[in-house]
């Protein structure tokens, strides 16, 4: 499921990969990192996915944005859409990483307000590396 855009213009933003180590960012289908990186390795069609984003980042960067989830109830924050990005990231240790984000449960519209960063702890501001709003 990919979420509409509101107004054209969703808000984006560049967030450090270290964030998806500490825990501070977790994947949605997956109890760990680890846990999807091992899973997306035993599926050849994962594996595949997987190289093909190993040579393209690494020569490229990320170019498409992780979608983030954030829950309303706890301000839980995860990654929507974009695991094997995220898995890639890790494995290269790119810095950081692009992201657009919405409210969890309401999965109706990529949010085009800043991202919550509170929802990352007392030091959220810092694991933003950079944040524009793309037309």
């Amino acid at each position: 499921m990919t979420a509409r855009i509101v107004d054209g213009k969703p808000w984006t933003g560049r967030m450090r990969t270290a964030a998806l180590r500490q825990g501070l960012v977790r994947p949605a289908e997956f109890s760990t990192w680890a846990g999807a990186r091992r899973y997306h390795e035993r599926h050849s069609r994962d594996r595949q996915v997987l190289e093909k984003l190993r040579a393209s980042i690494s020569t490229d960067g990320i170019r498409e944005p992780l979608l983030l989830g954030v829950r309303a109830a706890d301000r839980l924050v995860f990654v929507f859409e974009g695991h094997h990005r995220a898995v890639i990231a890790l494995e290269l240790g790119a810095r950081a990483f692009p992201f657009r984000w919405f409210w969890d449960p309401d999965v109706q519209a990529v949010e085009h307000e800043p991202f919550p960063h509170h929802a990352l702890g007392r030091d959220g501001q810092a694991w933003l590396s950079h944040q524009e709003v793309r037309p």
